[in-house]
């Protein structure tokens, strides 16, 4: 079972009333520039639902502008069988100790209860960290309300960048991230645990504000409802999942900026929202960073998939 949900997982890794107001949102799109060159920043969902589509045209635009498409990681490499038996590997406790050993008593109590009412025994996850607990039930608890990370934006621009033969790259590789994954909840394991099944509570709800944000292009909301709340419960967590990973980020795209090919790098929306954003850092370092627009009204429910749409010539808001 953990095998096929590292395989679901490893995917993911690499987020009514939107449409009616399609018109008057924006989109997490953002053109980056200075003398040297230009290149495309944008926020993604990693696990969306297939009525999530199509993507804001806004995206389309930095697409196809594009030469390279710039993920978070190098998503072939997660998903090869070995680097999820790495997963595995690096995700067990040390030898001697269990989950039952580092966690207290009421939260194993109340985790183990979690576990049980979804039919699921604790003694499958007893010799791995709480990072893997928390990151496989997380993906067990999404998929039930259709959520899935074969329908994320990474997965669905890996596609259109094979069909349209442009080039992929990423920012770090998949050792990198699973190095930053597997240290989630360390030190603070009965927190991370008892936080994690607290969110679960009002997991769909929660996920439809975020995904809501993201598709009107509402850092602020982001901010509030992802950064801004990891970095007040959990700030070791977000200094290393966040911003170090965005300071790690800066250096390769003043790189990127300089080469001939124009790229789209696409990331988590929550490195694009707050303070310690990947926009911000560049904006400190002179770098000019605009949302990204459309000049034409567009269809508000547009029935035609992102890769044949008719796009019209992007114009530039500094926001």
């Amino acid at each position: 079972m953990l095998k096929r949900v590292v395989s679901i997982f490893v995917i993911s890794l690499i987020s009514s009333t939107f449409w009616s107001n399609f018109a008057f949102s924006e989109a997490m799109v953002w053109k980056v520039s200075n003398s040297l060159g230009e290149l495309y920043l944008g926020g993604t969902i990693h696990m969306l639902r297939p009525t999530d589509y199509p993507l804001r045209p806004e995206y389309g635009a930095a697409f196809h502008d594009s030469d390279t498409i710039v993920f978070e990681t190098d998503m072939s490499a997660m998903l090869g069988i070995g680097f999820q038996q790495k997963v595995l590997e690096q995700m067990r406790l040390p030898q001697g100790q269990t989950l039952k050993s580092i966690l207290n008593a009421k939260t194993y109590s109340r985790l183990t209860q979690f576990l049980e009412q979804r039919g699921i025994p604790i003694t499958g996850f007893d010799s791995f960290k709480p990072a893997m607990v928390i990151m496989t039930l997380t993906l067990t608890e999404l998929q039930k309300i259709g959520i899935s990370p074969t329908s994320g934006v990474e997965i669905y621009f890996s596609a259109e960048a094979r069909k349209h033969k442009k080039a992929l790259s990423s920012l770090e590789t998949a050792d990198e991230q699973l190095a930053v994954l597997t240290k989630m909840g360390e030190g603070y394991e009965n927190a991370f645990i008892e936080g994690s099944l607290d969110d679960f509570e009002n997991l769909e709800a929660e996920f439809e504000v975020l995904i809501t944000a993201w598709k009107n292009g509402d850092d602020k909301k982001i901010d509030e409802k992802m950064t801004q709340t990891m970095k007040g419960r959990f700030p070791d967590m977000y200094n290393t999942l966040l911003v170090q990973r965005n300071f790690n980020w800066i250096t390769q795209i003043k790189t990127l900026i300089t080469t001939p090919e124009k790229e789209f790098i696409l990331v988590g929306a929550a490195h694009l929202a707050g303070a310690d954003s990947v926009q911000n850092l560049l904006r400190a370092q002179g770098y000019k960073v605009e949302r990204l627009t459309l000049k034409q009204q567009l269809d508000p429910q547009p029935k035609i998939a992102l890769s044949e749409q008719l796009l019209s010539e992007p114009i530039i808001q500094s926001q």
